[in-house]
């Protein structure tokens, strides 16, 4: 056999063996820090050895997180390794976690600060923040700079100091035109503070299904949703948020209005204007979906705003998404309608509009919640009275928000339902468009990737958000020059590895070695 493959490389010329990098051993980040230093310096872990030790103020959150990370921190630990451990330099003994205040009330709103700095030296590496939330970041951070290979877990010697670029860092999930299971959302809120985010945006009714369990208006569910096991109970929905909060994450209820409302409809008909309708029982599509509530009736205003109330009692989050994009105005183009719009001396469908989203917001004003609305609301009513634009079309349109002093909100560039639009696109779209004036940089609040579930369910959501999403959570936390698509890449590929390795499903965009 020597004697052909010397004639295969007398012939051919000298065999090289294929250079395969492996992405499963860690030890980069994502999504990049403020400020990193590092160096060669390389310290050895053990996990039977090492510490973690909490020596400023604490909470169960804190307490919990700590919990999670001994094992995310060293994965694939199994004591039958043990004799088969390798050290390499200096042992790293304990991590000291440092927070300044917290206590066990707290709740991640908006503007929380999420900063901390970290020093990786031996024989004690150091955490510190000014909240739990900077810890739970930090602690993340730490568990992605441990390197794992051959039985080994090493560290570099480091020094970070970090802190998110945006306060609004979010992914949108549509439960509406599929429902998820309760398990996936906690599987996609694990994801997210793995990836640095921190507002999941619930949009969790729609036209299709109301799938949420109002204990005041019990029929919305009853007959709005699905089937009767697709409804999230309010127990469901205090554990997703507790859930979510232990990991640095607020919950964002959309309830849009006054379109996208037919299943409001199905079990008070009284709330919507009949227009369009299935072809089959298996047709659930958009234009069947979209039928518009009707502006003109005194008892839908009296509906909302007690089902606001309720609503406004189960989220802690200091926000409420309202929805009001795609009205469709021909469906208010009837006898009845036009005959109020007379009398009332309102002389379009978009003042109609306006005048019922002012109504909406004057009555929910009591609940102490800031209002965000897709950018129809912006472009359609006048004057905007709510607390932020969430723009989906284009750059322009938020550029004219915030040059009017509102503050904005990005999902453009990010849906996840364009499958053609790959990570990479995602990762060069800057929330603030270029030439933005310092002045009104800061109503730039962050940016949202969205979910949208026609296509979705259970069986591939997860595939579909990341790694795309992770793209949209560097650009959103990392500062403004981390832009390289090489590094990136290369990054990219090491933390979808360890995406994997803790359990989620994130799908591949290029020929490569894989994680497994």
């Amino acid at each position: 056999m020597w004697v052909a493959t010397l004639f295969f490389v007398a012939a051919f010329g000298q065999v090289h063996r294929l250079t395969v990098p492996d992405y499963r051993i860690g030890g980069s980040l994502w999504p990049y820090p403020e400020s990193l230093k590092t160096t060669e310096q390389e310290y050895s872990l053990d996990p039977t050895k090492f510490s973690w030790n909490v020596t400023g103020e604490s909470n169960q959150i804190l307490t919990r997180a700590v919990q999670r990370y001994k094992k995310l921190a060293f994965p694939n630990w199994k004591e039958t390794i043990l004799n088969a451990l390798e050290f390499h330099g200096p042992l790293i003994l304990s991590l000291t976690i440092d927070v300044a205040k917290c206590d066990d009330g707290d709740q991640i709103q908006f503007g929380a600060d999420e900063s901390y700095t970290l020093a990786i030296s031996a024989p004690t590496s150091i955490l510190k923040s000014n909240t739990v939330w900077g810890a739970l970041r930090g602690l993340e951070t730490f568990s992605q700079l441990v390197r794992t290979k051959l039985g080994a877990y090493t560290i570099r010697k480091t020094s970070i100091q970090d802190g998110p670029r945006f306060g609004w860092r979010g992914l949108l999930i549509d439960t509406s035109r599929h429902w998820l299971p309760v398990t996936s959302i906690l599987e996609t809120i694990d994801a997210m503070s793995y990836n640095k985010l921190n507002t999941l945006h619930w949009h969790m009714v729609d036209g299709q299904s109301f799938p949420f369990e109002s204990k005041v208006f019990p029929l919305l569910s009853e007959h709005g949703s699905y089937r009767a096991d697709q409804v999230y109970k309010q127990s469901d929905i205090r554990a997703i948020i507790s859930y979510a909060n232990e990991r640095g994450v607020r919950v964002l209820p959309e309830f849009d209005m006054p379109a996208h409302a037919t299943s409001w409809g199905l079990g008070y008909p009284f709330m919507i204007v009949p227009c369009g309708s299935q072809s089959n029982a298996d047709d659930f599509n958009d234009s069947w979906g979209d039928q518009p509530m009707d502006p003109t009736n005194p008892q839908v205003y009296e509906f909302i705003e007690e089902f606001i109330a309720e609503v406004s009692s189960l989220f802690p989050d200091h926000w409420l998404h309202l929805g009001g994009d795609e009205v469709p105005y021909n469906c208010w183009n009837t006898s009845s309608i036009n005959a109020y719009m007379k009398e009332h001396n309102i002389d379009s469908y978009q003042k109609l509009e306006t005048d019922f989203i002012i109504e909406i917001n004057k009555r929910i004003r009591k609940f102490g919640k800031h209002t965000s609305y897709w950018q129809e609301v912006f472009q359609n009513t006048s004057p905007f009275i709510g607390g932020a634009v969430d723009v989906w079309k284009d750059s322009a349109t938020l550029a004219s928000v915030i040059s009017k002093g509102f503050k904005a909100v990005q999902s453009f560039g990010w849906y996840l339902d364009h499958l053609d639009d790959g990570w990479e696109k995602f990762y060069s779209q800057d929330p603030v468009p270029s030439g933005t004036p310092p002045s009104q940089q800061a109503l730039v609040l962050g940016g949202e990737t969205s979910m949208w579930g026609e296509f979705v369910d259970a069986s591939n959501v997860h595939q579909r958000i990341w790694m795309r999403a992770a793209a949209v959570a560097e650009r959103l936390w990392s500062p403004a020059a981390i832009t390289n698509i090489t590094d990136a890449s290369h990054r990219l590929l090491i933390h979808r590895c360890r995406m994997i390795n803790r359990g989620i499903a994130s799908a591949p965009w290029a020929p490569g070695p894989g994680c497994l």
